[in-house]
């Protein structure tokens, strides 16, 4: 279990009604009293943790990316084989980009992310592609893919693929995430993995 002080649990509280905010009302629209209040706090108390809407939205944006890969994580650290850790990739990732859509969709129309994010978020996903790596050495060792699958171009490959599928199921056709078909897509991947060629 992991501990937080007073100070950093009300800067998630804060962050968390912000999404909430950011997701009803966009960026121009989610003013910072509007947050105060869904955080049930004053506004003076909001600029104490973070000087700016824009600031904020970035720090949302470094929560949203740390929740993911810990989540991912602890997810696929529930499978034994290669094939369920990527089932529940991508049941993970659909999920999480459905929650957090709204926040993902303003973040690709608004312009106002500092290059120190940017190199946090990039940071960020190198942790998950760390991870997808080992989860691939892991894989050639147990003899679950070709002894010879080079690491690197097989994690693009996943992630490049299971996070497509993601977005294009999410954003774009809206599908129920019931109706979703994660079994069809991690086949599809496993025989690349594996040089199946049927």
């Amino acid at each position: 279990m992991i501990f937080i002080g007073a100070r950093e649990a009300k800067q998630i509280d804060i962050l968390q009604a912000s999404i909430r905010v950011f997701s009803k009302h966009g960026f121009d629209g989610a003013k910072m009293e509007y947050i105060a209040k869904e955080a049930g706090i004053g506004k003076g108390t909001v600029y104490e943790y973070f000087e700016s809407k824009e600031h904020l939205f970035e720090e949302i944006l470094k929560f949203s990316v740390r929740e993911f890969h810990l989540g991912l994580k602890a997810c696929m650290d529930q499978g034994e084989t290669i094939e369920e850790r990527l089932l529940n990739y991508s049941r993970y990732n659909v999920e999480f980009l459905n929650n957090h859509m709204d926040i993902f969709q303003i973040a690709m129309q608004v312009n106002i992310l500092s290059q120190e994010i940017r190199m946090q978020l990039i940071a960020e996903r190198e942790v998950i592609c760390e991870q997808i790596i080992d989860l691939v050495k892991a894989a050639k060792a147990k003899g679950e893919c070709r002894a010879d699958l080079d690491e690197e171009l097989a994690t693009f490959c996943i992630m490049g693929t299971l996070d497509e599928f993601s977005k294009k199921r999410v954003f774009c056709n809206r599908s129920p995430l019931e109706e979703i078909d994660h079994q069809a897509i991690v086949v599809m991947v496993l025989k690349g993995l594996r040089g199946l060629l049927s």
